[in-house]
């Protein structure tokens, strides 16, 4: 996206003293994200900073506008936090955890009228709706090991095999696949139908890719043992729509639900016969959960008080989808 004849803007990283320490131009693109997940246009890889954190949009007529993605910690300007898409002025201070950025820019096109921080004025349409999703993660387990034992050529076309087997039993079972991030796949449920029958369907997702990754061994007889996933499921609130990035349109779930997700997946590896958390939300929309869920309070990165969950092992997954089997969702 061009700018405005004149108008130039930077974002600049400060140390503790205020010293500028890397600084990255926002005049090209129409949007800039800015977490510590590689991927991002701003990188910022510290542990306060989420994966997917916030985000800055480029108006044609070269305003720029900052959203939060629904980070964990949250993003501030000027000591004010960052609730809806804000106006960036020059000198602004952005600060998100410990890192303090400086907006600067030379050219703006004035407003006829000032801006006030959080006025419906400052809304855009990156993010065309907050909703209630369910998120669904699994990730192959012990894939460090495999890969060494594989290679890169094997364990490339192993992948390839089983994003595209993921994929369809995504789809068959009404969700979408947001992003394959190596050995892992996050899908989504939203809207129709509601959050209990997303929840229903997630879960028998999760069933469904568990017995296909175990049956790859089947067809790919040079895998040194039967693969396994670990699961994770999170019901909450999340802000979905499309970011348009030179003519296209990327859809993009963010919100403090997916890193939950995330972190309770990570959880899988540690106990033997855990195999599938779903977070307390998630479980306050299900019946009949005990025998086969077991309760559960994690610490995860980011939160400062344990998570409520409930997990099962596969096998208990499927006898309660039998269970549920008779009944709607």
């Amino acid at each position: 996206m061009a700018q405005p004849a004149g108008s130039t803007a930077t974002l600049v990283l400060l140390d503790s003293a205020a010293a500028p320490q890397q600084e990255w131009q926002l005049n090209a693109e129409a949007t800039y994200t800015i977490g510590r997940e590689k991927g991002n246009d701003i990188l910022l890889p510290f542990s306060w900073v989420s994966r997917k954190h916030a985000m800055i949009q480029v108006e044609m007529n070269g305003r720029h506008n900052l959203i939060d993605l629904g980070s964990a910690n949250g993003t501030m300007i000027n000591g004010r936090r960052v609730l809806t898409p804000t106006h960036l002025h020059p000198d602004d201070r952005i600060t998100i955890g410990k890192t303090a950025l400086l907006f600067r820019q030379v050219g703006e096109e004035k407003s006829a009228s000032a801006t006030v921080y959080g006025a419906p004025e400052d809304r855009t349409v990156a993010f065309v709706e907050q909703e209630t999703v369910t998120i669904l993660i699994c990730d192959i387990h012990d894939y460090t090991t495999l890969s060494e034992r594989l290679g890169d050529h094997k364990v490339s076309a192993l992948l390839q095999s089983w994003t595209a087997g993921v994929s369809q039993i995504v789809t068959r079972h009404e969700g979408m696949v947001d992003k394959f991030i190596g050995d892992a796949v996050m899908a989504l449920w939203a809207g129709a139908g509601g959050p209990t029958h997303a929840i229903h369907q997630a879960l028998r997702t999760a069933l469904a890719i568990a017995a296909f990754t175990y049956g790859l061994k089947k067809n790919v007889p040079e895998l040194p043992w039967p693969l396994r996933i670990g699961a994770a499921l999170n019901t909450g609130k999340a802000m979905l729509g499309n970011i348009g990035v030179n003519g296209k349109r990327d859809f993009t779930v963010v919100g403090d639900v997916v890193n939950v997700a995330f972190r309770l997946e990570a959880q899988t590896s540690a106990q033997e016969g855990l195999d599938l958390i779903m977070g307390e939300e998630a479980a306050a929309h299900l019946t009949d959960l005990p025998p086969y869920f077991t309760p559960y309070r994690f610490t995860v990165k980011g939160k400062s008080e344990p998570v409520p969950s409930y997990g099962c092992s596969f096998k208990n997954l499927g006898a309660y989808l039998q269970h549920l089997s008779a009944g709607p969702g």
